[in-house]
């Protein structure tokens, strides 16, 4: 189009022309109209060279991005034209083939930075960033700088690929061989570009280079930073520099990294480097080069400092959890429903329970409360309602076997950051070992009353009472003696002996004999028992029935003692039914069950029961039943059941009753299998109630 217009141009000039010839001579017009066309060719001429240059000079600049143009084109304009559409074709040739190979390695940056992103251990981040430098970009000495704060120096992991092999080193170098170029990178926080190394060498480690034998002619260092604004170094109180320099009364303050002290700091916020040179590659360094290494260490040093978070969050979580876990009181953590969401070691061996499972559980499935009042069946109801803390609070912890342990709990809520209660913590120690020597506290205290009462008064009784027998005796020989009065006598000596077996009794519970220990099987001690008062079951024609289980295990205990308490209890069940009543004994080995059983770690019990149908006991009398003197059978002293609990006690067992009025009445004896060692852990122990 340019070269139809340029002719129309010409044609008009030369009209021009030939409509002037009218007027003026040929030898003027003529030559007017060759002037008009060199002219017109020259001008055409300077402002297609004009372009050329330009192009030319457009495409000069593409040097910098990598592309070689081979000086200028010369010729005719359609020589100019085609070489220059060959050198763009073999630019773009070369254009493409660098951008293919900056794909793959954008595309192996991915990678790498899924790798980093993944990896929890170093070494796993060392040969993630080492794969991409060596094999995807190319470079053959590669290394990775890392601040060691603890050893207070620098590390540094090399990799050199060289034509037979691949070397494989790490060195550490202190505060002292940081120089030159690797010394303004650090204390600028920004990359260097190397291209002379005779004139600014890299840093050598006691005179030995970070690559030995390397060719290179130059090298880049970027330095890995933490994500800061700014250095702002000896702002603050804990700065170890400042420390020190105020101690030792220096000068003014030095520069930020101008002390090996600075690299222990918490605040410092150099990471580490990464270095790379161009030995054994064809080409040099370049700022693409800068640019992929700048991209590769920014990745690194986001990871590397997530990492150290990371590290650091686990220690800490680590450290929470080790004294959590190591506690010996009970810990829980619980959710606005109750769902037990945390439970330590301590938790896990009282209830016997693994944490996956007292993660399914309800708090109140583990700890109940000791009545069934609905005021006290969910006592965390408070907490996670009313924001209060529940203190000194005693309960029992359920364990799996069904045991109850008694507690004392603190709970308090647990608040997040958003001020919201988001559950409650509760801390609990085990009151087995207090409650079993409160029990022995009590008991000793009785003991101890009845001693001195025994002391004092049964002596001063039994010599007149002696007398008092051996007189009536006497009268009782009498040839003319009425039948009422051979009664009266009869009551009295009655009466009399009444008052010595009290005194027996007295002398029994106030010195207990040593337990004699012998392997016995309960139905033994039971059969014993029944026949020793089974003239009352005779003359009453009271049914008694016994019930064993197959596999109940022989017992070590005092033979003559527990058949002492079978007397007392099967006595005083034949003794509480009417006539055509009946009486029962059970006996299993204890799987749990009972609230107010305690059995203490390593300790197997077994259960015998005594249930008879009368007229059961008042509740306000069960809780006096096992006190000295407290009766409420006819002529009864008040001390078999006292007994019994005695004896029961220096076996360390257990004795419960259950009766409700007009449903009869259930004792229960829990005895360990084995001989309880005295001050042991598995002393057989029982709660308050």
């Amino acid at each position: 189009m340019r070269i139809f217009r340029d002719i129309i141009v010409l044609a008009a000039c030369y009209s021009l022309l030939l409509v002037g010839s009218i007027f003026l001579q040929l030898w003027i017009t003529i030559p007017l109209g060759i002037v008009i066309t060199v002219v017109l060719i020259l001008r055409k001429r300077s402002q297609h060279r004009v372009k050329i240059e330009e192009m030319q000079r457009r495409l000069s600049n593409l040097r910098s991005e990598g592309l070689l143009i081979e000086g200028k084109a010369k010729g005719t304009e359609d020589d100019v034209f085609y070489h220059m559409i060959l050198t763009l074709l073999t630019d773009l040739e070369r254009s493409l083939f660098k951008l293919v190979e900056k794909n793959i390695q954008l595309l192996s940056l991915k990678e790498i930075g899924r790798s980093i992103i993944s990896s929890l251990e170093e070494k796993n981040l060392v040969d993630s960033v080492f794969d991409y430098l060596v094999r995807g970009v190319g470079y053959k000495e590669t290394a990775i700088i890392f601040l060691r704060k603890k050893k207070m120096c620098f590390q540094a992991l090399i990799t050199i690929e060289k034509p037979t092999k691949v070397i494989r080193r790490v060195l550490n170098f202190g505060f002292k061989d940081i120089t030159g170029a690797l010394s303004r990178s650090f204390i600028s926080g920004r990359p260097f570009l190397i291209k002379d190394v005779n004139m600014h060498p890299l840093t050598t480690v006691a005179g030995e280079p970070l690559f030995p034998g390397s060719t290179m002619t130059s090298y880049l260092c970027v330095p890995l930073m933490k994500s800061v604004n700014e250095i702002q170094c000896f702002e603050s109180e804990d700065c170890l520099l400042k420390q020190m320099r105020d101690n030792e009364n220096h000068g003014p303050l030095v520069n930020y990294l101008s002390h090996e002290v600075c690299l222990s700091c918490s605040d410092i916020p150099l990471l580490g480097a990464l270095i790379v040179t161009d030995g054994y590659r064809a080409t040099p360094l370049t700022d693409i080069d800068q640019v992929t290494l700048e991209t590769v260490g920014s990745l690194v040093s986001s990871i590397i400092e997530n990492w150290y978070l990371y590290q650091e969050l686990s220690q800490e979580k680590t450290f929470r959890e080790k004294v959590i876990e190591g506690m010996i009181n009970g810990i829980f953590a619980i959710d606005l429903d109750g769902n037990v969401t945390l439970a330590n070691t301590s938790v896990r061996e009282m209830s016997q329970l693994p944490l996956q499972e007292i993660t399914k559980l309800n708090i109140n499935d583990l700890i109940v409360g000791e009545t069934t009042r609905h005021e006290r069946e969910r006592p965390f109801l408070s907490i996670l309602q009313d924001r209060m803390p529940l203190t000194y609070h005693e309960a029992f912890l359920k364990r799996k076997d069904g045991i109850h342990i008694p507690i004392r709990l603190n709970a308090s809520p647990l608040v997040g950051e958003d001020k919201e209660i988001q559950g409650a913590i509760i801390e609990f120690v085990d009151l087995s070992e207090m409650k079993r020597m409160e029990e022995e506290i009590r008991h000793l205290d009785r003991l101890a009353v009845l001693g001195r009462f025994t002391s004092a008064v049964a002596h001063e009784i039994r010599n007149p009472l002696t007398g008092i027998a051996a007189g009536i005796q006497y009268l009782n020989r009498g040839e003319h003696l009425s039948i009422d009065q051979r009664e009266n006598i009869s009551f009295i000596l009655n009466e009399v002996e009444r008052l010595n077996r009290i005194i027996t009794d007295l002398f029994k519970v106030a010195k207990p004999q040593r337990l004699q220990y012998q392997k016995v099987d309960i139905p033994s001690l039971v059969n014993r028992g029944f026949q020793s008062v089974s003239g009352i079951f005779e003359n009453k024609r009271i049914d008694f029935d016994i019930d064993f289980d197959d596999n109940l295990p022989i017992i070590e205990v005092d033979p003559d003692q527990i058949v002492q308490v079978m007397i007392n209890l099967i006595k005083n069940s034949a003794e509480a039914v009417e006539e055509g009543g009946k009486v029962w004994i059970k006996s299993k080995t204890y799987e749990g069950g009972d609230v107010e059983v305690v059995r203490e770690k390593d300790k197997n019990l077994v259960c015998i029961e005594i249930f008879d149908n009368g007229w059961g006991i008042d509740p306000k009398d069960q809780e006096k039943i096992f006190e000295p003197f407290f009766s409420r059978k006819k002529g009864g002293t008040g001390l078999g059941l006292f007994v019994t609990h005695s004896i029961i006690q220096q076996h360390q067992g257990r004795i419960t009753v259950l009766s409700q009025p007009g449903n009869g009445t259930t004792f229960r004896v829990y005895l360990p299998i084995n001989r309880p060692k005295k001050g042991g852990v598995v002393e057989a122990s029982h709660s308050s109630r």
